[in-house]
């Protein structure tokens, strides 16, 4: 819906803060997009889907036990991070037209 032309999507990269995008109605595209610029700024990238809400189709019985499960849920949680290659950029979609570009503390590129 709302699209951004290349060089003002490459001027948000430019600021290396963070920064989200609403309304992406061609989410593959536009992460290529970003990808792409990201690479050419010579910086590492990755893409994370992780849904805002991921409990919205559980059962209320399960959503009640999750006081019991949540210390495991953030513990395992971590060890996924541990194992995952860091880079300089995360691509984060938490929900089907919302993309998070997440930037490191320290970028290699930078």
């Amino acid at each position: 819906m709302n699209t951004l032309s290349d060089d003002e999507l490459q001027s948000l990269l430019r600021k290396r803060e963070d920064f989200f995008l609403e309304n992406v109605i061609e989410s593959d595209r536009t992460l290529q997009r970003v990808q792409a610029m990201i690479a050419a700024a010579g910086l590492s990238s990755r893409f994370v889907r992780e849904p805002a809400n991921p409990f919205v189709n559980l059962r209320h019985g399960v959503i009640s036990a999750i006081p019991l499960i949540g210390p495991l849920w953030v513990l395992g949680l971590a060890a996924i991070q541990l194992g995952r290659p860091s880079a300089d950029v995360t691509l984060k979609q938490t929900a089907e037209q919302s993309v998070s570009v997440i930037f490191s503390r320290n970028p290699r590129g930078a």
